[in-house]
Order: C-alpha cells, then structure tokens, then sequence
C-alpha cells in the first residue's frame, strides 16, 4: 500500500511560489535590537545618580554586542536588568525618562525574541513585526499608565499646581480602557 503522497510524486510537481510582502533582512532586525538596547541603557544612565566607572560602557558595548550577534541566549533580560538596577540604584528618573525606558524595554524583549528566532540570513515580513507590534500596544499602554502612576508616587504625591498629571492619569486610564481588546464571547457565557 502506498502513501497518498509521497516522495516521487513531490518531484513530479510543479514548483509553488509563494508571494511575500516587503520584508527586512535578519540582520536589520538585529541591528535594531542593539540599537534600541544601547538607547535604553543609555536613558537610563542619563538619569539621576553617580555616574558609572570609565569601564561600564565598555562593558554595557560588549554586551550590547553580544545580544546583535547572539539573541537566542537571552542576554535581551540582562539588559533590562540592567536597566532596572541602575534606575533602582540611581533614583527616579524624570516622567518623560521612565515612559520612555518602559517602551524601550518592551522593544528590547520583544525584538529580543524576532531576533532570537531567526538568522542573520532570514527574510522577516514587516506585516509579521507590525502584527508583533500590534498586540504589544495594550500591554504598553497599561505599563505608561503605570509608570505614570509610579512616578507621581516617588516624587511625593500630587502637588498642588500639577494638574497636568492628574489629567495625564486620566488620560491614561481612558486609553487603557480604550485599547484593551473586547473579548467576543463573554466569560460568563463561556460553556
């Protein structure tokens, strides 16, 4: 008995295209992730707090490195550890800085784990990475909230005169509502 399909009657086939929208090389998609990894090291040692060693960006260089070339060994972690200690060790950074250092972390694992999945060599549609980045956006905007939230905090409060944040809370608050995707069958309908 033979297979329905198999091997001889592949070779007698005719070749298949399959048509592929604009893409980028693996390697852009690498360089981009070193690039937004040393942006977000950088914002965060822009910040408040003693200045690093003269060896520390040639540290943070070889690590940065290391990620474009190999991102399947999860150095894009490291970074934002790293991220992380030097604002918990430095102090609070200004608003703009955190917003900005929440939204270059997300980058970092996200493009982290493009990269990881592909080689220097490898075609990646940019239909995949704005799906990609696409279903990022809730939880990105749920973190600005936060991190506005976690900036008022370490600043004291509100002032009186700082209605600005207020409103930007607000505001924050709306666009999380607004932006968190509908659920199409209810979970207390779900059988």
């Amino acid at each position: 008995m033979r297979a329905p399909w198999s091997l001889a009657d592949a070779r007698q086939r005719e070749d298949v295209e399959v048509g592929t929208g604009p893409w980028a090389p693996g390697w852009a998609v690498r360089l981009l992730l070193a690039v937004v990894a040393a942006t977000a090291l950088a914002v965060a040692w822009s910040g408040p707090g003693p200045q690093p060693p003269a060896s520390m960006p040639i540290l943070l260089g070889v690590l940065v490195l290391a990620l474009a070339c190999a991102p399947g060994l999860g150095l894009s972690g490291l970074v934002v550890l790293v991220v992380g200690a030097r604002v918990l060790l430095g102090g609070p950074p200004p608003l703009g800085s955190t917003m900005l250092l929440v939204l270059l972390a997300h980058l970092v694992v996200w493009l982290g784990a493009v990269a990881a999945r592909t080689r220097a060599r490898t075609r990646v549609e940019l239909a995949v990475l704005a799906a990609g980045a696409r279903e990022g956006l809730p939880p990105q905007v749920g973190a600005q909230a936060l991190a506005v939230v976690a900036a008022v905090v370490a600043e004291g409060g509100v002032p009186p005169g700082d209605g600005w944040r207020i409103a930007a809370l607000a505001l924050a608050a709306v666009v999380v509502v607004l932006a968190l995707p509908r659920p199409t069958v209810l979970w207390w309908r779900r059988d």
